[in-house]
């Protein structure tokens, strides 16, 4: 059996396919713009529509990543580095990302941040076998927090959170 032919929207089928896609849930322009391009016919209603979802504020880079920043600080209770780095992946401008990422988290201690992530990510905080201390220092390294949040969060559970201080950097 050949593979399925992919229908190509035109104008008013791409303007309704984009308002589906934004209804979903919210977006980076550059991922609508992925999207809209695989359904489009014509390379030129790609342009148009989002011209229109702009100018309709519909479409805002800006507002997305300080909605984004501040749902990944409060909901998953990552630290900032990795809210960049999923911002980048969708493809946010890196200044609009930073802007939108330093202004969600200026309020917020990283270190007391990190120790309520471990609290809740963590099944144990028993971190007297070095194996466990240095799986949760990679944890929350891998989460977003810096090197010295890390190492003063996991002191708080542990005198030998010392010793991670050489093992990496910020």
């Amino acid at each position: 059996m050949p593979p399925r032919a992919r229908e190509k929207y035109d104008g008013e089928a791409l303007w309704n396919y984009a308002l589906r896609l934004l209804a979903g849930r919210s977006m980076s322009i550059a991922e609508v713009k992925r999207k809209l391009t695989a359904k489009a016919a014509f390379e030129a209603d790609v342009a148009e529509t989002l011209s229109k979802l702009k100018e309709m504020r519909v479409l805002n880079d800006r507002h997305y990543a300080d909605s984004f920043a501040t749902a990944r600080r409060d909901g998953a209770g990552f630290g900032k580095q990795r809210v960049l780095r999923e911002l980048a992946v969708k493809q946010v401008p890196r200044t609009v990302a930073e802007t939108a990422v330093n202004e969600a988290y200026a309020e917020v201690d990283e270190v007391d941040h990190a120790v309520s992530f471990l609290k809740r990510k963590v099944r144990s905080t028993d971190f007297s076998d070095p194996k466990h201390l240095q799986s949760a220092f990679r944890k929350l390294r891998y989460n977003g927090f810096s090197s010295n949040a890390a190492v003063k969060a996991l002191k708080q559970f542990s005198a030998n959170a010392d010793e991670l201080e050489d093992s990496g950097d910020d």
